[in-house]
């Protein structure tokens, strides 16, 4: 008889399902990019540029100043943000979206200075001019590069059957004035 014995269970720890952070398809973060880009009222190729010019599409970089994922948030801007983890790469993207869609309602769409402020800090960039940052005006300038880039592709897959397309201009001839900055506006609020 068994009555008089009791065995006590405690639940035994097991190693999660995966290693490491978490990590999505490129198909995933293309259909991310998508809804965050419609969410945030912000054209889908802007943020693969930015994607592009931050991580180069590393889900999992980090910079020497701690900056983090693919739209290289940093610990601070994102719980500012509310992403709650940073290393996800959706709520990154999530997160830099939001931060952008921000920053081009502070600048009234002036997409140049809301790059510049990605960049470099809403702090440092002052009378409606890019700081003079040599990093602040190479990244607007490679941003803007790669926009033109994604935009021209975005034709390209809206033309019939997109065999002939190529990006309209030369992607070279973007250039950040150092003094005056060009009125490039993004649509929306």
């Amino acid at each position: 008889m068994l009555s008089g014995v009791m065995i006590a269970a405690t639940p035994i720890r097991t190693k999660p399902d995966f290693d490491g952070p978490v990590k999505y398809s490129p198909q995933e973060i293309r259909q991310a990019i998508t809804v965050y880009a419609k969410r945030y009222r912000l054209d889908p190729a802007l943020l693969r540029a930015v994607i592009k010019t931050e991580s180069d599409f590393r889900q999992d970089a980090v910079s020497q100043k701690g900056a983090i994922g693919l739209m290289q948030l940093t610990p601070e801007t994102a719980e500012t943000l509310r992403v709650a983890d940073v290393h996800d790469p959706l709520q990154n993207i999530r997160g830099g979206a939001k931060q952008l869609r921000r920053l081009l309602n502070l600048y009234k769409g002036n997409l140049p200075l809301a790059l510049a402020a990605y960049n470099a800090g809403v702090n440092r960039v002052k009378g409606g001019k890019i700081p003079r940052i040599r990093e602040t005006r190479s990244y607007v300038r490679k941003v803007l590069r790669h926009y033109e880039h994604y935009r021209g592709n975005q034709r390209c897959k809206q033309s019939v059957g997109g065999m002939s397309c190529k990006p309209k201009g030369n992607s070279r001839s973007m250039k950040v004035p150092k003094d005056t900055q060009p009125e490039t506006k993004v649509q929306g609020k």
